[in-house]
Formats: C-alpha cells, structure tokens, sequence
C-alpha cells in the first residue's frame, strides 16, 4: 500500500469509532425500551454478568494463567460495540433499542469492570 493510502485509511479507520459513537447517540431514543425492559435487562445481565462469569469459571478450569484469565474476561465484560447500532440500522433491526443496549452497557460497564477486576485479583 502506498504511503498516502495507508495515511488516509488509518486516518478513516481511527474516526470510525468516534463516527459510530455519535451515530448510536442521534439514533437513541427511549421510547422503544419502555415496550422491551425485560428483554433489554435481560441483554444487559448477559453481556455485563453472565458472559464474563461463565469466561471466569471456563477459564479456571482450563487452567489459563492470570494474565490470560484476565484478558478473557475483561474483553467478554466489555460493553457492546457502537457497530452493533450500525448493523441493526442498516439491516432494518430495532436501532432505537440497539442503540439504547449499546449507551446503556457503556455506562452500566463502568461499575461492572471494576467488579470483575477485583474478582480476578482474589485468584
């Protein structure tokens, strides 16, 4: 690849996150989650909850070192990608609700990491 090219396609790649970012943002609307707490707590429990557990309980039996440990489980606790909006909204999902699972594990994370970083220093 040409020095130009892969300037310009970094350059792309490194706004795509902050594209996709303000797009959940404009795409978020609260009125779709009223109609679906259940499922949209049910989602959120997963992803930030059980996922991570069931990653810390396989990964022990494996016998994963710590570090590896923790790197399993810190990634299936992160929240879920601003792409998964992109996604449902371009292939005619529910973006409002996507958009809203996205905003919300974001900031539900942020209490959900620290806990999951203490339990994997009690090994």
């Amino acid at each position: 690849i040409p020095d130009v090219a892969g300037a310009v396609l970094s350059r792309l790649g490194n706004a795509a996150l902050a594209i996709g970012l303000l797009l959940v943002g404009a795409g978020l609307r609260l009125t779709g989650v009223r109609q679906a707490k259940l499922m949209t707590g049910f989602f959120l429990t997963v992803k930030l909850l059980a996922l991570p557990a069931a990653a810390l309980i396989l990964g022990r039996w494996v016998g994963l070192g710590a570090l590896q440990l923790q790197i399993v489980v810190l990634f299936c606790a992160l929240p879920t990608a601003s792409s998964a909006y992109i996604l449902a909204a371009r292939l005619g999902g529910n973006g409002p609700l996507v958009a809203f699972l996205v905003s919300a594990g974001t900031v539900l994370s942020a209490l959900t990491l620290p806990l999951w970083l203490g339990l994997l220093h009690y090994r």
